[in-house]
């Protein structure tokens, strides 16, 4: 390593279990990989994710974090899912972890298309039984270049201290207080909130179906999560779109959004967000 990373590393030791270890450990990273922009996120639960520190050196990728995405894309976002699936830590691309048509939804052309980052790495970090810790990496239009696969490689030989580097602080500060959300609540705040607003009565399958088309799924890997074949899948959704009179991801994702809006009205208070 050369002297810069390892002062940097240096500090970010020293900064464990104060308020200064997100920017220090931040920064540290920056040393192994070259991104635009980070930002730390902590998901307790289903709660309203934490966003603990958030840095840029271009564009304001985060523009629309508090308005859009933590007033309801997170339900959407692969990264939300993978920690609630539990999934084991590591480094992540974005499309590591996302559904197989992630680039084709709605919800990808809606957010991340707008937002403007090109390439994402996440460190992610399952604590307990229900917590992740996650730090998303970031290139954008200022540097008009993904990460290379040797700037990767490098990151990747980082892990083991990026990883005894998180777990240290958790153990050392207290864990992010959140009000949970019941998983099941939203498939049935979805079915109450469409029978209330539209008069429409959606059966528990094809409001499932619903969601997972929002994510990104497609057919066959909507079967894999409910356990039915694709030919099912299809039922449900044209049983979805003729109730709902849609025609098109894009009316459903329209449809839907101010519903899961809605779902996650009741917040924890927000924690700090330390913007240098």
């Amino acid at each position: 390593m050369t002297n810069a990373v390892h002062e940097s590393l240096g500090l970010a030791i020293d900064a464990i279990g104060k308020r200064e270890f997100y920017p220090a450990l931040t920064e540290y990273l920056h040393r192994c990989l070259d991104y635009d922009n980070v930002i730390v996120i902590v998901f307790s639960g289903t709660a309203v994710p934490n966003v603990l520190y958030r840095k840029i050196y271009g564009p304001d990728v985060f523009r629309y974090l508090a308005e859009q995405y933590l007033a309801a894309a997170y339900l959407l976002d692969p990264i939300y899912h993978f920690h609630l699936r539990r999934g084991a830590p590591g480094l992540y691309r974005l499309l590591d972890v996302a559904p197989d048509q992630f680039r084709r939804s709605r919800y990808f052309k809606w957010y991340y298309g707008r937002i403007g980052i090109t390439d994402e790495i996440s460190v992610v970090l399952p604590i307990g039984d229900n917590a992740t810790i996650t730090i998303s990496m970031g290139k954008d239009s200022s540097s008009g270049q993904d990460f290379s696969q040797r700037a990767e490689e490098c990151l990747r030989s980082h892990e083991p201290v990026i990883m005894s580097l998180l777990r240290a602080h958790w153990g050392a500060s207290e864990s992010p207080s959140a009000t949970d959300i019941s998983a099941t609540s939203i498939t049935d705040g979805l079915i109450a909130a469409m029978r209330t607003h539209h008069g429409v009565l959606l059966s528990k399958r094809q409001a499932e179906v619903a969601l997972l088309i929002l994510q990104g799924h497609s057919s066959p890997s909507i079967g894999l999560h409910l356990g039915v074949s694709p030919q099912t899948v299809k039922v449900f959704r044209k049983q979805l779109y003729s109730k709902c009179n849609l025609s098109s991801q894009a009316e459903l994702f329209a449809l839907m959004m101010p519903i899961l809006e809605g779902a996650t009205s009741v917040k924890s208070a927000p924690a700090p967000v330390l913007d240098p």
